[in-house]
């Protein structure tokens, strides 16, 4: 079998690229492997369905109207708010149910996780103070109204309060 000078050329030539690229292999590699982890500050507000039929006219004691989880893998933790619309156009220390057409009012008392909520001179209330991350599922809280609609005989009216809850990283 005749091999033509240009084809043992290239051939030695291919070969030689074989040998010189086995010359300057390494013996070890390395693959540097870096990822990212998105922050996670939420909070779930959840209203049970009698939150938007209360009984004013009745007497109820921690009534379960919500739930909220919340939620952070924040190291340094997270605050959480409530805000009372009636607090907050009263300046008052208690939140209330108000009504566009009558100035009756009814006040209610409200627990967040158990505890007892108390607005200063109308500004949000920090029910939760946590200096660390939570579960992956989070903190669980019930919040909860108590009043003495019975005794307070308010006009024929739709009554009503909006409380906004708030997370803030620490």
């Amino acid at each position: 079998m005749y091999i033509s000078t240009l084809k043992r050329t290239t051939i030695c030539i291919l070969c030689g690229m074989c040998l010189a690229l086995n010359a300057n292999a390494a013996t070890s590699g390395t693959i540097n492997l870096s990822g990212n982890e998105p922050a996670i500050l939420e909070i779930t507000v959840t209203a049970e369905v009698i939150a938007a039929r209360l009984p004013l006219d009745t007497t109820v004691t921690d009534l379960k109207v919500g739930t909220v989880i919340e939620r952070s893998n924040k190291k340094a933790g997270y605050t959480v708010t409530i805000n009372s619309a009636s607090a907050s156009a009263d300046g008052s220390s208690t939140a209330s149910f108000k009504s566009s057409g009558s100035p009756d009012t009814l006040p209610y008392a409200l627990k967040y996780g158990g505890k007892t909520v108390s607005f200063i001179s109308g500004t949000s209330a920090v029910v939760s103070t946590v200096s660390a991350k939570t579960s992956p599922t989070g903190i669980e809280n019930e919040v909860t109204v108590s009043f003495d609609g019975a005794n307070a005989f308010l006009d024929a009216e739709v009554y009503g309060d909006t409380l906004t809850f708030t997370v803030i990283a620490n």
